[in-house]
This record gives C-alpha cells, structure tokens and sequence, in this order.
C-alpha cells in the first residue's frame, strides 16, 4: 500500500469524496484549502482523505470514505494512522466531524478518538436534503478529537533511532552527529525523555514517554570501514524526519535502502589507491619513477584489500600482508634495471597510505578533544594496532630481504 498527497486535480476524485459528504458545493468549500490524501493499493485508489489544518497547532479530518467494495479492510483505520503520524510534527490534536451514527462512531472511537462538542443541527441547516446514515437521521454535528503524539509507539521510534544511530555509527560518523542524530528523532516523534550514551562499538539509549511507557535498548556496534556517503544520506534522511516530511514507516524504507548504497566500484577505489599512493609519495620526497612505481604498488596493494574485504579477513592479515605486499614489491621495483630507481623510502611510504585508517584516527582526535574519553581511546587504540600491523609486514620483509643480501638499499 502506499498513500500519496495530491496536490494537483482534486476534483478528480470527487466520486469518491461524495461518498462521505454527499454535497458538491459543501466538499468545494474545503477540498481547495485542505490536504487530499490517497492511498493506494496494488495501483487501486481505495482510500482519499482530506484535512484542513486550523489554527493553534490544530487540524480537523474533513473526509475519509473508502469504496465500498473494500471497506471493512482496515483501509480507513491505515489512513487515518497514518494521518495522525503525518501531522504529529504541526499539530497536537486532530478533530473529525462526523453524524449520530453509533457505527461510525464507533469506528472513529476505535481510532483513538473521543468525544469534544457537537454543532447542533448541522446537517439540517447545511444540507439540501434529509441525510440518512444506518438508518439514522442525521442532524447534529458529532466532533471528536485525538492528541496526536497518542499515536507514537515509543518502542518504533526508539528502535528507529537506534537503527539510524548504528547506520551513522559503522559508516564512521563522529560520537556526537550519532546522539544528535538519535535524538532529534526521537523528539519529531514526541517522546518526552531521552538519554543516549554511545561509545565508538555500542549505543544504549533510554527513552520515556508519559510516565508509564518506558523503553531501553543497547546495540552493538562491530567497528568497521567508513562510507561517508551513507552517513550524508542519513543526515538528510534525520532532516526530513524533523521537519516533518517524512514518517516512521516510511523513514524505515529510507534506512533499508541507505544501508543497501553499495560503495565505489572496486576499479575506482584500486585506482584511488594508486593515484593517492603516487601523490603522497612524491610529496614525501619520491622522484618521477618512484611515484609511478608507487602508483603501481598502490593498485596492487588494494587489489588485495578488496580481495581481503570480500573473504572476511581480519584486520590484521590484511594490513600485515599489505605492508609485506608493499615492501616486496618497492624492492622488486628498485632491482629493475630500466626503471631507474635508487630508494625504497618514497614508494614503502607513499604505498602505505591506502591502507592508514585516516578518518578513524581523526574522529579518535575529536572524541578526546570533545572529552569523550572513552570512544575516543578506543578509536585511537583501533587505529593505533593498525599502524602496528602495517609496520610488522613492513620490517619483517624488510629483515628478511637483510638477512639475504646483507644490507637494506634506501
């Protein structure tokens, strides 16, 4: 099912307004003003809704009809769910208008609806003619009302945010874009209370809405590589959320498809690699040849990583390989005569740099430097034993290669 908001040809769906009011002339005097709502299923217009929002955070569900061969299916009761969510954002109470008939009533009550005031003789003053609903007469003007945030469950925010929080959090987003994240989610929704603490592998969060609806839930969080595109989408998914545009269930379907985002073909990134590895090496002092030795290595070394990624290695086999790769291969290139290369240094150094964790050591900087301690220690320890893994293949193949020719050429 899907629900769409027109905004252009309303009149369109004058067929099944009529349904609910039976008078052109009284659907026209707030179908141009008010918010058409339709919901779909399997292609089908089944459900059109209408709401006009009134004053003083405020909005009154003028219409709601079904077609008949698919009422009592819980189109109505989805619609209305949804409206209520959609404008929880804008509105803290939502009233409907509607005849004495104890079915619909019912059906509104059923909603989470209760009663607010009656207009009496509306029907009869407004209406052409005699207006008969189950049997029943209608003349007065039932209204009820419904307090928006009754809508929310706080374990499908909660679980939401939390969900958000984790995306963010793998893809290498900093501690503080996660909480803010998690809570400016949970306030668009109303929950009243909310105390998140996250560290750089695990969120707790415990959220409270009223005084007996109290929800906690504690997330593990491996850490991982960054994709920084995934965290920008997420940001401006939290956007929508908090400026109303989007609600629960439709921000889960956001979610499901921003963690799909796959990331940049494998020949870009061993590309990148090379291209990096060549620009820093030169900067770090390499000739010509040695970066282009070094844009080489590069590849290769990534070629391997993403080998690595795809079969699940550990952290510490591919970066004590890499490091072995990128040694063995800067020595191969000095012992090819037609090359033209003296130095170790440069290529060694300008290759690593595919494999050094960056953004995680920058993020570890800002955690420490925001007080937050603890995530911030363990990013920088993470970061730390990687350089550790990486220096281990390095001198190890460079003592090796010592111990058989008796020197090391740098």
């Amino acid at each position: 099912m899907e629900i769409q908001q027109i905004t252009e040809g309303k009149r369109d769906y004058m067929d099944m307004l009529l349904l609910a009011d039976p008078q052109e002339d009284m659907i026209m005097k707030y179908l141009d003003q008010g918010d058409l709502f339709v919901l779909y299923d399997q292609g089908q217009a089944v459900t059109v809704a209408v709401v006009v929002l009134l004053n003083h955070r405020k909005c009154e569900l003028k219409n709601i009809a079904t077609m008949p061969e698919v009422q009592r299916k819980g189109y109505g009761r989805y619609m209305i769910h949804f409206l209520c969510e959609h404008y929880s954002n804008r509105c803290d109470l939502m009233y409907v208008g509607t005849g004495n008939s104890e079915a619909t009533l019912g059906f509104y009550r059923e909603c989470g609806f209760v009663n607010s005031h009656i207009v009496a003789g509306f029907f009869t003053d407004n209406y052409r003619e005699t207006i008969y609903e189950d049997g029943v007469r209608l003349v007065d003007m039932v209204y009820l009302k419904k307090r928006l945030d009754s809508e929310i469950d706080v374990k499908k925010v909660v679980d939401l945010a939390v969900e958000a929080g984790q995306v963010l959090l793998k893809n290498g987003a900093e501690i503080f874009r996660v909480e803010e994240t998690m809570t400016r989610i949970c306030k668009r929704f109303h929950v009243d209370y909310v105390d998140t603490f996250i560290i750089s592998h695990a969120i707790f969060i415990t959220a409270e809405k009223g005084m007996n609806e109290v929800y906690t839930k504690v997330k593990h969080v491996p850490l991982s590589g960054a994709h920084l595109g995934i965290v920008a989408e997420v940001n401006e998914l939290s956007r929508e959320i908090s400026a109303g545009h989007i609600g629960i269930d439709a921000a889960w379907e956001r979610l499901r498809e921003i963690e799909k985002i796959p990331g940049k073909r494998g020949a870009y990134q061993v590309f990148a690699a090379g291209v990096g590895s060549a620009a820093f090496g030169y900067l770090l002092g390499a000739n010509l040849q040695e970066s282009l030795a070094a844009f080489f290595i590069g590849c290769l070394l990534y070629v391997w990583v993403l080998f690595g990624k795809r079969m699940n290695m550990s952290k510490i086999i591919v970066n004590m390989v890499g490091g072995a790769l990128i040694t063995a291969l800067a020595i191969l290139a000095v012992h090819i005569p037609f090359l033209g290369i003296s130095r170790l240094d440069g290529m060694i150094i300008g290759a690593i740099m595919p494999l050094v964790p960056g953004l995680a050591f920058t993020n570890a900087i800002r955690e420490i430097a925001d007080s937050d301690f603890l995530s911030g220690t363990v990013r920088m320890i993470d970061a730390l034993l990687v350089f550790v893994y990486i220096a281990v293949g390095v001198g190890t193949t460079l003592s090796i290669y010592n111990s058989f020719t008796g020197g090391v050429m740098i």
